[in-house]
């Protein structure tokens, strides 16, 4: 009981000092580095050669896999056998993206380095406000915190359950299966050797140390891969919201009056400088979000184009291959598993890029609403609210050559198109 009691403070920071005026983004987020970590960024020594050894391995077992998945696609091809065949093909083409986040990664190492800078810096500086700011900001990154630990709970199970039931069906037949039964020793993923048995020894107990090796693979890809989306884009989702409580209070606690004076009036000049520094914090948060999030495009745009292009022939093939055992009286329980692993990765990237979207107009809306237009004041602030209302019409969203926008109505479209191809692979 006290270790569950721990692991719930813990899940919701009951011990963290929120009040701290000296927080950063290492204190609060300490996970952030060690999971980018094993993507080959260093932090401490930027330019280390070891960063390149962890992503070098994990790309090369990624590479041998894919081999070997094809391979057997094309035996269960010859056979016939097209259930081991669609098996193969969506194992390939999961294990594929590994190499590919991996260069991406490596590839943009300056600009993580330069978003992390930035998010730290918005953190600092978030740090030193009052309540009315510290409250909602840390509001979202505990959410994150916690939306952390469910992520990489949720990728562990997943990716364990399929070496998992190996062992469970390999303690099984070690200790109750009779030799009458003939069961063969489960893998994780199909396999087969053209001159060889793979099922026997040594060659299974090799194969079942690699399908965990690839496993672990998929658990670091994924789980940090998405994680790193989700946390940055949250974050600046949240950074908007305290754009909604400048405008909120932009003509707070002004004389209206000097409004009327002559623009060189020491009164009307002091008010003038205010009103300029309130909407220069508003105009540099939102010119971050963007910037920001065009940096986070450039990173991770090859692995989500990736991501988007094959998403509905996996979905497809995964829900063929459910289909396929219910057919014969049989649940696939790791197919069901994998099947909504796959909508989830995608549901979360278009989610949020639809709260960025829906977000960012509501700025608009809200400079509108300022009541800019109901105080004397306004004539101050015009033109720069013009200008604000106008750029708040771009819409803030991931985008990528090849990449359409990353919105819920992209996973709506994705999701059809694989139950298009669903039923015309039924009907043949």
């Amino acid at each position: 009981m006290w270790s569950l009691q721990y692991l719930k403070d813990v899940f919701r920071r009951r011990d963290f000092d929120f009040d701290n005026p000296h927080l950063d983004l290492d204190k609060f987020h300490p996970q952030l580095k060690i999971f980018l970590f094993f993507n080959g960024i260093f932090f401490n020594n930027a330019e280390s050669k070891l960063r390149f050894i962890f992503p070098a391995v994990s790309s090369s077992l990624a590479v041998v896999d894919v081999v070997l998945e094809l391979m057997f696609m094309h035996h269960g091809l010859s056979e016939k056998d097209y259930a081991v065949a669609t098996e193969s093909f969506c194992y390939c083409v999961i294990i594929s993206s590994i190499p590919i986040v991996n260069l991406s990664v490596l590839a943009n190492k300056a600009k993580i380095i330069n978003l992390l800078g930035q998010m730290n810096d918005d953190f600092k500086y978030i740090c030193r406000l009052d309540q009315n700011y510290r409250k909602p900001f840390f509001h979202g990154q505990l959410l994150i915190w916690q939306l952390c630990y469910i992520w990489f709970i949720f990728t562990s199970i997943v990716a364990s359950m399929f070496l998992g039931t190996c062992i469970v069906k390999l303690i099984y037949q070690s200790l109750f299966a009779t030799q009458n039964e003939n069961m063969v020793r489960p893998l994780a993923f199909p396999v087969w050797l053209p001159k060889d048995d793979p099922y026997r020894s040594p060659n299974y107990e090799m194969f079942l140390v690699f399908h965990g090796i690839i496993c672990f693979d998929l658990i670091q890809t994924f789980c940090v891969f998405i994680y790193v989306i989700f946390h940055t884009l949250l974050h600046y989702y949240y950074l908007m919201k305290l754009i909604f409580l400048d405008l909120e209070v932009l003509f707070d606690g002004l004389d209206e009056s000097v409004s009327r004076l002559s623009p060189c009036n020491p009164q009307r000049i002091a008010v003038q400088l205010t009103l300029n520094k309130r909407m220069k914090r508003i105009v540099n948060w939102h010119t971050s979000v963007l910037r920001s999030v065009k940096l986070i495009s450039s990173i991770y745009g090859p692995p989500l184009v990736f991501q988007v292009m094959c998403s509905s022939i996996i979905i497809c093939l995964i829900a063929y291959q459910i289909a396929d055992y219910l057919d014969h009286g049989k649940i696939h329980f790791l197919f069901v598993l994998l099947f909504f692993t796959a909508c989830i990765q995608l549901w979360i990237p278009c989610y949020l890029g639809t709260l960025l979207r829906n977000q960012a107009f509501e700025i608009g809306e809200a400079c509108w609403r300022s009541g800019w237009h109901d105080t004397p004041l306004g004539q101050l602030l015009r033109s720069d609210i013009i200008i604000l209302i106008l750029r708040t019409q771009q819409p803030v969203s991931i985008k990528f050559i090849g990449l359409p926008k990353l919105e819920l109505e992209t996973f709506s479209s994705i999701i059809s198109t694989s139950y298009s191809y669903f039923n015309i692979l039924r009907q043949y």
